[in-house]
């Protein structure tokens, strides 16, 4: 099967938009020749300001402390299970990976400033790639984790926090703590095979390693998740401060137009991601050629896939909405609003609210068991979060004159 990487899909799904982050809007207040006409209001400028202010204060920064007092918790029960790999023991750890998992895959939705990409090639205001460095799926090799086990090359942070992304993260740390046995994903080839160095280490011997790894890597997990955060704190990075006053002397947003154009950007992971790749490759719907493809499951050995799902529509519907959970604040609807785009913003509210029903319906954490069970409503579902990414990204990016920046297909994957 050809797997498809996350970086290329997303330059896909921008590409077919039409548009290539080298054409900025130059007038915020009219637009970039799109939805916003000459009756744009005049202080347009000031609300989105408004907008970009709450979504840094009240949804992003939260999120992320929230996550990074997750990983903290992760790090301490990984700690614990290596010191005492009990049952028990493991068993806490994967209860706090679920939460520190549950808790990232809404920032998923929020990869703009030092979570997005930097460099050269399609980069984002502020992006130092920050998010590859916690969670690397789709790019997770299991193979290299388990080789990584034989060297123990764990044993020292700075060597392990040197290696390429997929052998470190919640994506490996899924892997070493749920692993349902002592075999490893390497071919017979694999030196760890053909010489014996993995059969040599016995199931024990094993378990003994996975522990410790697992607590190696997400003591770097904490300290990146940490660091992300501390970026954003208004007494540290102060990159809230920046979105917040996108567009005005001292912002790295020199346009709040930019801030709208890099959100947008990162919301397209709810088309890219989470639609397709997450639930619809899977389920046999979209990029399978067989029945199902139940081996690109985002979570095969925690089964919480449909969870992750779930959260990233509740990372993107908080950002949508700009509000947390019992709380009422201005996001992408009130801009909406304000350019006379009601009847779209109450659309795409319900949208995503039918998307989050829809899956809640299905009535399990594992994609692989919804799918077994009913087809059917797996499809329901895969249509309803398609209708939502269909509005976002169609008429909504039409109507604010939304231009992500874009790598050219083939970039980067």
């Amino acid at each position: 099967m050809l797997r498809r990487t996350l970086p290329t899909l997303l330059a896909v799904s921008l590409a077919l938009l039409g548009c290539d982050g080298d054409s900025p809007v130059e007038d915020d207040d009219a637009g970039g020749g799109g939805g916003m006409d000459a009756e744009t209001p005049p202080d347009l400028e000031a609300v989105r300001r408004e907008i970009t202010a709450n979504l840094a204060e009240a949804v992003i920064l939260p999120t992320l402390r929230e996550f990074a007092t997750a990983a903290t918790a992760l790090e301490a029960a990984t700690a614990a299970l290596e010191t005492d790999p009990s049952d028990a023991n493991r068993e806490a750890a994967q209860a706090a990976w679920r939460v520190a998992t549950a808790s990232w895959q809404q920032a998923e939705m929020m990869r703009i400033g030092p979570a997005g990409m930097g460099g050269t090639e399609c980069p984002v205001v502020g992006g130092m790639d920050l998010r590859d460095e916690i969670y690397s799926w789709d790019l997770t090799s299991e193979c290299r984790i388990d080789q990584e086990t034989v060297e123990q090359s764990y044993v020292d942070l700075d060597v392990l926090g040197a290696e390429l992304v997929n052998v470190r993260g919640l994506d490996a740390i899924e892997y070493l703590l749920f692993a349902a046995d002592g075999s490893n994903d390497c071919s017979e080839l694999s030196p760890i095979n053909a010489e014996g160095t993995w059969a040599a280490l016995g199931d024990a011997e094993v378990g003994t390693r996975r522990a410790a790894y697992a607590h190696a890597a997400a003591t770097l997990v904490a300290r990146q998740a940490t660091s992300l955060r501390d970026l954003w704190e208004p007494t540290g990075g102060g990159f809230a401060t920046d979105l917040a006053t996108a567009g005005q002397d001292g912002s790295a947003y020199t346009r709040s137009q930019t801030a709208f154009n890099d959100m947008g950007g990162a919301m397209l992971y709810l088309d890219v991601a989470t639609r397709d790749m997450k639930l619809g490759e899977p389920a046999g719907i979209s990029g399978c050629m067989e029945a199902t493809c139940f081996d690109s499951l985002e979570h095969p050995h925690a089964r919480v896939s449909l969870a992750s799902i779930r959260a990233n529509l509740l990372g993107f519907q908080r950002l949508f909405l700009g509000e947390q959970p019992g709380t009422v604040g201005q996001g992408w609807d009130d801009l909406l609003v304000e350019v006379g785009a009601e009847d779209l913003a109450s659309d795409l509210a319900d949208a995503i609210a039918a998307a989050i029903t829809a899956l809640e319906a299905l009535g399990t954490d594992d994609l692989a068991e919804a799918v077994t069970a009913d087809a059917a409503a797996v499809m329901t579902a895969y249509e309803a979060v398609g209708e939502a990414q269909r509005l976002f990204k169609t008429d909504v990016f039409t109507v604010l004159d939304i231009e992500p920046t874009t790598c050219r297909i083939g970039d980067n994957d």
